[in-house]
């Protein structure tokens, strides 16, 4: 793990930090700057870091092994795959895609301790969520299964409601989900599928409970690893990791979206993000 400051557009290396013997694939800092929280895919870990005033991590405070499995061949142990910290403020959420699960932490004396474990569907392979804006409801993405799980979510704890298909009902080749976003607005959701290689674009209804599928529109290439939304809300840009290209599309007023004439070559995008 490295730290980099951002200046006039560049990253400038500030310091390496901690060695680490297995690779993260998701890192989130909590949002008073004191700590940096990371999830290890391979083997299903969790692990807490302090960071200085500067925004350094200078060490590992704690690793917390999630424990569990499910039906897919993929699913043989714990995979964490996502951390990210609850709307509340209280707790840290770890979404795992093997053991089909989300494990909620607090930090408690610079200490990984769980308040709650919320499982879903068995080998539907939870792997991102995202908040309603109210901050009640979650929306998780299902990497196996190809799904957006509607749930609400309380003190900790995510009570699956209802859950709901990223492809469309006569497709039968291989898909698995990668990325999920909401609208900056609040009103829609947006996720996308590496294989049937599409966006699907849901409607936010009945303040924040359910989902209503607007739109599965081709992502215009091959296997889309992320995508994101610019902070304005008018485009989302496409990362594609196999055909190498990164493709613009307008948003429109419905929430849909229409692909633009402009794009660009980018080896094996896995990652969009705006500053």
């Amino acid at each position: 793990m490295a730290t980099f400051e951002i200046e006039n557009g560049e990253l400038q290396l500030i310091e390496e930090c901690l060695p680490e013997s297995e690779n993260g694939c998701y890192l989130t800092p909590s949002s008073d700057g004191k700590y940096m929280l990371d999830a290890v895919y391979d083997s299903g870990k969790v692990r807490l870091y302090k960071m200085d005033e500067r925004g350094i991590v200078v060490e590992r405070l704690d690793v917390f092994q999630v424990e569990g499995n499910g039906p897919h061949e993929r699913q043989d142990h714990a995979h964490s795959h996502f951390f990210t910290e609850t709307p509340d403020g209280k707790y840290f959420a770890a979404v795992d895609l093997g053991a089909d699960k989300i494990v909620t932490f607090s930090i408690e004396e610079e200490r990984l301790v769980v308040v709650a474990e919320s499982k879903v569907a068995p080998g539907s392979g939870p792997r991102h969520l995202v908040f309603s804006d109210a901050g009640d409801y979650a929306y998780i993405l299902t990497e196996l299964s190809n799904e957006v799980i509607a749930a609400e979510y309380n003190d900790g704890a995510f009570s699956p409601i209802a859950t709901y298909s990223l492809l469309p009902e006569d497709f039968t080749e291989h898909s698995q989900a990668a990325a999920i976003r909401k609208h900056p607005n609040g009103k829609y959701i947006y996720a996308s599928n590496r294989g049937h290689n599409s966006i699907a674009v849901f409607e936010i209804k009945d303040n924040g409970k359910s989902l209503n599928r607007l739109q599965i529109e081709s992502s215009n290439g091959n296997w889309p690893r992320d995508f994101n939304i610019t902070p304005d809300g008018q485009y989302l840009v496409c990362a594609h990791e196999k055909s190498h290209n990164v493709v613009l599309f307008n948003i429109n007023e419905d929430g849909t979206i229409t692909c633009l004439d402009s794009e660009i070559e980018v080896p094996e995008g896995i990652f969009v993000d705006f500053l």
